[in-house]
């Protein structure tokens, strides 16, 4: 059956199911059938995307897409750390973690005598922010936590949380940054009027309830900024580009003094300001019926007050003249970025400068790529834009190599800035760089996050919709003489330069206040809550992949051939997937990384980057552990092109002994940088540690001794040998898997006559005891793995732990969020989670983490371990967990390539059927008795390795001792070297 003729029937189905659900909310269905709004469209539009403007001025964008029961959303607001008065910075920031809070009727037992309570708290926070001396602000303080607690009796923790996940909602977050605040979420279709209702209500009251604790996360994600040299050194660029506006004056975070003296009032203020309908737009994209959305969203916000918002006036900027210098210190690697100053969004330098970037770094045939990165004359560069409404900033940033100083990096990115201005670049690139950015918003726009994006971007910025689908074709209309001139004027010697130098961070944390354990009340509900549970959705029946059906099987050159039709865009993928990787042969992966260096006798390296780029093409190759991959992919017009030059290079690759050498050096200078990275050095260095000891997969590198002796000579022979190991052929794309076979039959040489070398097993070490494994960084805050083995991997697992993840560790309203955050401030991030391994031979893991200051370390796992023993039980919690993965998984859908990669996953894990089908039934029949067996079983008693990277002069050594064993962890015996 055509799948055009299943969607129908499943229509009918959604609208005979709605007709027998009790108190479905149908006024409003038949308003919208009756009603047909006019909607603003653009001729040509690839998203079809429609917008609607309210009478109360706010925008709504809607684009339809029915790969899935599932809509995208994001509500932007004109909001961001721009508009923070200049005397109480991080105003916007704060404000977003606020409306996770609830309203007057979301997330309260008793309104009145809540309100109260939260007046007095404001009152006596505006004090605390007028009072000077220390000893009457802490006296203050005190009060503040008392009233606070008092409060908190009246609050329902986490309410808004546990309503979004029940319907099934996945990615609930918020992000704020210059110009605006972004809410997010991605819900099922069939809860849509729903969510709107509760989106009405949120962003039409504002509660500043559960303020303190709330507070104490943004120090902490304050605190961890600080420890970002990244942030530091792109904010050096801003300063000295910025002087008087707030791009370089003002930080989303804000400043240390300001977050220790917020003020209610101004928050309350900046709300009623900023948050009104005419400087709101809701975008959304997925699969949404325009009438019936908009007649939803007139029920829920027609009523919202609109209000003249306060006008920004843009400072005038004053050019500059001479480059200006910024340095800042800190632990990690050695970097420098450059900075220009532009016009913003909509501007002909927005587009300009979009242009001249992908010139310099389209990550195939750019200058920098060519001259500098494949070139190996630094470590790594490249350059980004960011376009903002006033102005726009075109950043260039490198890494050194081993023994460059930075301004040696600084002097070559410069150099390829001149190599524009000078013209010295191929007339085809101008073209192909606009190709390359069409098939970027192509790949974009397949997803609704990448659709609603763009739509919040258009608002942001003020841009027509029209100028979005546009857009390249003005770009088609810029030649190369364009560009030179316009990059001869534009790029002088009005730049910044930021370096970011090895040295003693001259940085502070904003310190822990003292804090009462807030009550916290799962089990209740408001009145609001309540109601809602009235309102009845129409279920989705879920929809589960057969492999067999969906996944067209053959051979191609006795090869096994699977394929998926592309029924989307005109991009295809091609890939080669061989079942070994670095753990079979290090020399293999080495050899793999050589590649893109290399070149044919008829073409260089820098030919064949450019053939692709020219074609619009990209060709990688992968290693993993276990799983290498030789991709293809791009515009399928040129696929028959590509696949040739392709084939070229993997028989024909010649040596380059200099090429070698430059690229041993940068493997050496990237592990030594690697052991300046906080991340890395937990994640990877110190939990192989805990997982396997002295020999595991992080520390069996080759030597240094051993990558000097190696001939290119047998790296090249590594290469043309690959297609002699047994190999599977996966295609995506709009052409006919027969016509595809039949161009790889003649263009795909196969000669089998070598097998893998046999993986390298790693024993995993026995957790008989806890054991602390502590490694010392120059950092503001401390943060900490857990980790602990348990079974085999097991099918019949999933189901309990996928229900396990989302009531006990993951999300806003799980126990984890609510026991360490919530109620008790000890840490900005805190989760946990069960891990089913992704081979049948692994083990499962139970893992958590925890990022908090030194001084509330000791708290932080105590409360961790004590529901890691112990989980807390709240039926009302559970029940929206189960809600949650059932609707999860009943409005997702599995298309186009994801399929694929979903069966060679399932594969690895011994399955050959969605595994998604055995969980939906099982969670369905599942109660608090089977998820605690499961935790007694699986998590509770584990022997834990606490993985710990901190300050070894603030860390209280004793908290380490009480946690286990402890191992002080050289970055030596992290790292192998």
């Amino acid at each position: 059956m055509k799948k055009f003729q299943l969607l129908i029937l499943f229509s009918l189905f959604l609208i005979v199911a709605c007709k027998t659900k009790e108190n479905v909310s149908t006024n409003t269905n038949k308003e919208a059938r009756a009603k047909n709004y006019s909607f603003e469209t653009v001729e040509n539009d690839p998203t079809k995307t429609q917008i609607y403007t309210l009478k109360n001025g706010l925008k709504v964008y809607l684009s339809i897409n029915k790969d899935e029961p599932r809509i995208q959303s994001y509500i932007a607001v004109k909001a961001g750390s721009k508009f923070d008065p200049a005397e109480t910075t991080g105003l916007a920031h704060y404000l977003e973690h606020m409306m996770f809070k609830g309203t007057h009727k979301i997330g309260t037992k008793d309104w009145k005598k809540e309100k109260v309570l939260l007046d007095q708290i404001a009152k006596k926070f505006e004090e605390h922010k007028n009072e000077f001396k220390e000893a009457k602000k802490k006296e203050l303080y005190k009060e503040i936590d008392r009233l606070s607690y008092e409060a908190s009796k009246l609050a329902i923790a986490n309410e808004y949380d546990k309503m979004v996940s029940s319907l099934g909602a996945k990615g609930t977050n918020a992000y704020t940054s210059n110009e605006r605040t972004v809410y997010v979420n991605d819900i099922p279709s069939n809860e849509l009027e729903k969510f709107l209702k509760i989106e009405g209500e949120r962003f039409q009251t504002l509660v500043l309830r559960l303020f303190h604790t709330e507070l104490e996360t943004v120090y902490e994600e304050f605190n961890r900024s600080q420890d970002n040299d990244g942030r530091w050194v792109y904010q050096g660029v801003l300063e000295g580009l910025f002087p008087n506006h707030p791009y370089g004056t003002q930080t989303t975070i804000g400043i240390g003094k300001h977050l220790k003296n917020p003020s209610l009032y101004n928050i309350e203020n900046y709300f009623n300001n900023y948050y009104r309908p005419n400087n709101v737009a809701i975008c959304l994209s997925g699969d949404l019926n325009s009438n019936e959305t908009i007649a939803y969203i007139e029920k829920y916000f027609g009523d919202w007050e609109k209000k003249d918002i306060p006008e920004f006036v843009v400072p005038e900027y004053k050019k500059l003249e001479s480059p200006v210098i910024k340095e800042t210190f800190g632990p990690q690697q050695e970097t420098v970025y450059l900075g220009y100053q532009f016009d913003g969004a909509g501007t002909k330098d927005a587009m300009m400068i979009s242009i001249i970037d992908m010139l310099l770094a389209n990550s195939q045939a750019g200058l920098i790529d060519l001259n500098l990165n494949l070139s190996q004359k630094v470590l790594s560069a490249g350059s980004f834009p960011q376009i903002l409404k006033d102005h726009a900033v075109h950043f260039l940033y490198g890494y050194p190599k081993e023994g460059q100083s930075l301004t040696d990096v600084k002097d070559l990115l410069l150099g390829e800035i001149n190599k524009v201005k000078k013209g010295e670049f191929e007339d085809w690139l101008v073209e192909a760089v606009v190709t390359d950015l069409k098939l970027n918003r192509i790949r974009k726009i397949e997803k609704n996050r990448g659709r609603a994006s763009l739509m919040v971007d258009a608002f942001i910025n003020d841009l027509d919709w029209k100028y979005m689908v546009n857009e390249f074709d003005q770009m088609e209309k810029i030649t190369k003489a364009d560009i030179v001139s316009f990059a001869k004027q534009h790029y002088q010697e009005n730049y910044v330069v930021s370096y970011k130098k090895m040295g003693k961070a001259q940085r502070h944390s904003v310190p822990k206040p003292a804090i009462t354990e807030l009550e916290l009340d799962r089990e209740s509900k408001s009145e609001f809550l309540t109601e809602f549970e009235k309102m009845k959705s129409a279920r989705v029946e879920p929809i589960f992949m057969n492999f067999e059906k969906q996944i067209i099987r053959a051979e191609v050159n006795g090869l096994p051939f699977s394929y998926i039709k592309n029924t989307t865009n005109e991009l295809f993928s091609l890939s080669y997937i061989f079942d070994m990787g670095s753990d079979h042969s290090k020399e293999l992966a080495l050899a793999v990384s050589y590649l893109p260096y290399l070149g044919t006798e008829k073409y260089s390296a820098e030919d064949l980057k450019k053939q692709f780029f020219k074609l619009g093409l990209d060709f990688k190759v992968n290693t993993g552990r276990d799983k290498m991959y030789i991709t293809l992919s791009g515009l399928e017009k040129n696929v028959a092109e590509g696949v040739k030059l392709f084939e070229h290079i993997l028989h024909n690759v010649t040596p380059d002994k200099k090429a070698y050498k430059d690229l041993v050096l940068s493997i050496l200078k990237k592990r030594t940088d690697a052991k300046l990275d906080k991340g890395t050095i937990l994640r990877s260095g110190l939990v192989n540690i805990a997982k396997y000891g002295k020999e595991n997969p992080f520390t069996d590198k080759l030597s240094e001794k051993k990558l000097q002796s190696i001939h290119t000579e047998n790296l090249c022979k590594e290469i043309k040998s690959l297609t002699k190991y047994p190999h599977r052929i996966f295609y995506y794309g709009e052409k006919d898997s027969k016509d595809i076979i039949s161009m790889l039959n003649e263009t795909h040489t196969v000669n089998i006559t070598l097998e893998a070398s046999e993986k390298k097993i790693y024993k995993e070490k026995e957790f008989n005891s806890p054991r602390v494994y502590f490694t010392p960084y120059d950092m503001q805050q401390v943060e900490l793995y857990l980790l602990a083995p348990d079974k085999k991997f097991n099918a019949e697992y999933m189901a309990a732990s996928m229900l396990f993840n989302e009531y006990f560790g993951a999300g806003l309203s799980s126990i984890v969020f609510q026991e360490i955050r919530e109620k008790k401030a000890l840490a900005y991030a805190a989760y946990s989670w069960y891990s089913n391994a992704k081979s049948v031979d692994e083990n499962n893991y139970v893992y958590g983490y925890i990022g908090t200051q030194h001084d509330k370390l000791k708290d932080a796992v105590a409360t961790m371990f004590e529901i890691l023993n112990e989980m807390p039980t709240a039926e009302l919690q559970f029940a929206g967990a189960k809600q949650a993965v059932l609707k999860k998984i009943e409005t997702s859908r599995k298309t186009g390539s994801s399929v694929y990669w979903e069966y060679e996953n399932a594969q690895k894990r011994g399955l050959d059927y969605d595994i998604n089908e055995t969980i939906y039934e099982i969670v369905s029949e599942f109660d608090m008795n089977q998820l605690n067996a499961f935790f007694e079983e699986h998590i509770k008693g584990k022997n834990f390795s606490i993985c710990v990277i901190g300050n070894k002069n603030t860390i209280d050594k004793n908290v380490l001792k009480s946690m286990g064993e402890v191992k002080i962890v050289s970055l030596e015996e992290a790292f192998g070297f």
